[in-house]
């Protein structure tokens, strides 16, 4: 009997059972749902300017993006960082990179930024400004954009140049080489020049030359050549005269008569010449400053002379030939007076 009562019996339990399991699922899933709704959080992500909310139960700023495809690049800013916690009205702020191109010369270099200036993306796409170089921009500028910055390299350099300095020619007079002749005495050689320029240039190309300094560093050396200057003519007895340079003068003669040289017999410089010489044939005066005394000399329709004698009319292209008597005979002549050679 009592095997009996068990049996019958068994069903009951298992209908408390049953309903005490169902309680306690239901009592699960609305714990688990009020404890779900505890943990939702509202977050707000702000990209560029444009802000959404969203609610979640992540707890990282890496899973809130994840779970709303939100995704990033690398050059995109985010603040806060990916790993941070989630708290109830988290503001999460993103800005999206944008193109910089970067124009150095012939070269372009391109990069990405989410915000900074001029002078931030310059220094991103590693480029080192010298003090000389030129940028299109401010470096000051704040970008937001997509922007072209074009950069002007800027360089100064000193340039040294030689230049040679051709040898002059110099022509010497030989008063005792015949006329057509001529010899090198001193071979020519060329000098240099060292000369000194500042040079920008920009981009590698020269734009600017300005001269510093010009300094002769060997010095050229002349070539000099001596020419002859003595010609030569047959007088009409066939004496050879050898002559170096020839005036055409007006002559006249002088005797030792008083009205020819203001002094008589009596007088001590009587037939002497103002260089104390004796008057004879070949005395000839002449202005000497136009030819020296004491020069040889050949007059044509006299002969061979020596200038030993001044005059107070003798001046300029004027000689005065001496004569034994009879100087009024000779008369005033144009004739020609060469100047010996040696």
């Amino acid at each position: 009997m009592n095997k009996l009562r068990c049996l019958v019996a068994r069903p009951r339990d298992m209908k408390k059972l049953i309903l005490a399991f169902v309680i306690v699922f239901v009592l699960s899933v609305l714990l688990g749902a009020m404890t779900a709704q505890a943990l939702v959080k509202e977050v707000s992500i702000t990209i560029d300017g444009k802000t959404f909310y969203y609610k979640t139960i992540k707890s990282t700023v890496r899973e809130v993006l994840e779970e709303n495809q939100i995704h990033l690049t690398k050059d995109d800013y985010i603040s806060p960082s990916l790993d941070s916690k989630i708290d109830e009205n988290t503001q999460i702020i993103i800005k999206r990179s944008f193109e910089v191109k970067i124009l150095v010369g012939n070269e372009e270099k391109v990069v990405y930024i989410p915000s900074g200036t001029v002078e931030d993306a310059i220094k991103k796409a590693g480029i080192v400004l010298g003090k000389l170089d030129r940028v299109n921009l401010p470096l000051s500028q704040l970008l937001d954009k997509p922007t072209v910055i074009k950069i002007t390299k800027v360089t100064e350099k000193v340039v040294v140049e030689k230049q040679k300095i051709p040898f002059s020619t110099v022509t010497k007079t030989n008063y005792n080489m015949d006329y057509g002749k001529q010899k090198v005495v001193q071979q020519g050689q060329d000098g240099i020049k060292e000369i000194r320029y500042k040079v920008v240039l920009e981009n590698g190309k020269e734009v600017e030359r300005k001269l510093i300094e010009e300094k002769v560093v060997k010095p050229q050396k002349p070539r000099i050549v001596e020419v002859g200057s003595i010609r030569w003519f047959k007088t009409s007895r066939g004496e050879v005269v050898r002559y170096r340079k020839v005036y055409t003068m007006i002559a006249t003669a002088y005797s030792l008569t008083p009205s020819d040289t203001g002094k008589s017999p009596s007088h001590p410089d009587y037939g002497r010449t103002a260089t104390g010489h004796k008057v004879k044939r070949g005395v000839v005066a002449v202005d000497p400053r136009v030819i020296p005394l004491g020069t040889r000399l050949y007059v044509e329709g006299y002969g061979f002379a020596t200038a030993l004698d001044t005059g107070s009319a003798i001046k300029g292209n004027r000689i005065d030939v001496f004569v034994e008597k009879d100087a009024y005979k000779f008369g005033v002549r144009r004739v020609k007076v060469y100047v010996l050679a040696n």
